[in-house]
């Protein structure tokens, strides 16, 4: 697992970064690694379709906070994001290249549906945009 708290810094204008953004998110190197350390919320091993995630009109969501420039998902554990008719239910948010590693973690023990409408409220394009979306629900 690798794991970063490295701050980001300042702005060019010397303020500080914002608070979702000052701490790179949790990472984990591959799906089989992520799902070893979180054993309640798994990633399917067939990732084809099953979870109900975001993925910004299926052009992926930039990476821009790690560096990899990878288009990514955003995906809701465990299950997906609720459904309007299903119960919602406490998980993790988490971004992975198309259901491969790496594997970052956004958000952890919070409402999926909640979570699921910050981002789908502002159909970000970003990782930054979605981890700002995600800051609303601290």
């Amino acid at each position: 697992m690798v794991h970063s708290d490295r701050s980001l810094g300042t702005t060019s204008d010397g303020n500080n970064t914002a608070a979702a953004e000052q701490r790179l998110p949790r990472q984990f190197l591959s799906v089989q690694a992520y799902n070893a350390a979180h054993p309640n919320q798994l990633i399917p091993a067939d990732h084809s379709g099953r979870l109900r995630g975001y993925h910004a009109a299926m052009v992926g969501v930039e990476d821009d906070v790690t560096g990899t420039g990878y288009a990514m998902t955003v995906d809701f554990l465990p299950g997906g994001a609720p459904l309007p008719d299903e119960p919602d239910r406490l998980g993790t948010v988490v971004a992975t290249h198309w259901g491969r590693g790496p594997v970052l973690v956004l958000a952890e023990d919070v409402p999926l549906r909640a979570a699921w409408k910050a981002i789908t409220g502002q159909w970000p394009t970003r990782l930054s945009e979605v981890r700002v979306a995600l800051a609303t629900l601290s």
